[in-house]
């Protein structure tokens, strides 16, 4: 049944992408669900947004129980769900022989298995909701894998993947799937990645900010792609490493610095 206004999940709403994204649907009208571990951030956040008809979820991506329970309640409060904005992550900044277990399991339980299970958990709503659409927030690495974040590139390379399945298994529920590969975006994730070598952060002196990313969140909502590059050259190198991946390799050295070096063999 269609309704007046769309009803929109963001996950990892607390702050960064997710904040500007809640920020924006909400000004555009929409009701807007906010998911994210804290109580507080998520009160503060959704007592300044525009509108009507807003929710906060606390939950850890985690916990497969906090995400079941998040969304019951969820259903008791919207018969039906117009767009689903999976864009909860960690960030984890190490070289694989640094990488700490624990850490790695909480980054793909959050990034890769935190989205399935929203994914699948939505699906009832949005098979109630009005052209529902989903919008999976990967990255560019998720197309070309960095030296220094390969869990990461990793994480969100499976972000890809399960995109390009889903669009296709929820084709005929009337349900469009969405990829959307932000670049290098100006908010605190670098700060507040694991980063045991104090490997040194990219440069955000020309960073998007979130706000921007929101916006092509919102177009995506309004006219949905199968996939949306936010910076050309990424989607050009990862189509170079199809098919030239030492080209790549040197390429992306030449780009990144911070004493990389390219294979010779």
């Amino acid at each position: 049944m269609a309704t007046s206004f769309r009803r929109a999940l963001v996950t990892g709403a607390s702050s960064g992408i997710g904040e500007a994204t809640a920020r924006l649907l909400a000004a555009e009208g929409y009701a807007v669900a906010l998911l994210a571990r804290s109580s507080e951030r998520l009160g503060q956040v959704v007592e300044g947004l525009p509108g009507t008809g807003h929710h906060t979820l606390i939950c850890d991506l985690c916990d497969s129980e906090q995400v079941e329970r998040a969304f019951r309640e969820l259903g008791e409060h919207w018969e039906g769900l117009d767009l689903l904005v999976n864009n909860a992550g960690l960030g984890y900044r190490a070289r694989v022989a640094e990488l700490d277990d624990g850490l790695l399991e909480r980054l793909f339980r959050t990034n890769v298995l935190g989205l399935l299970h929203c994914s699948r958990l939505a699906l009832p709503l949005l098979r109630q909701g009005d052209q529902p659409v989903v919008v999976n927030v990967s990255s560019v690495v998720g197309r070309r894998g960095i030296p220094g974040q390969v869990a990461y590139s990793a994480s969100k390379a499976a972000v890809c993947s399960i995109g390009e399945g889903l669009r296709i298994e929820w084709a005929r529920e009337g349900i469009a799937v969405c990829t959307l590969d932000p670049a290098l975006t100006a908010t605190g994730f670098f700060e507040a990645q694991p980063n045991p070598s104090d490997l040194p952060h990219p440069s955000l002196e020309r960073a998007s900010g979130p706000e921007m990313v929101a916006s092509e969140i919102l177009k995506l909502d309004r006219s949905p792609r199968p996939e949306r590059y936010l910076r050309w050259k990424w989607r050009l190198l990862s189509a170079i490493s199809v098919f030239a991946p030492r080209l790549s390799d040197r390429l992306l050295v030449r780009s990144l610095g911070d004493g990389w070096s390219a294979p010779l063999r």
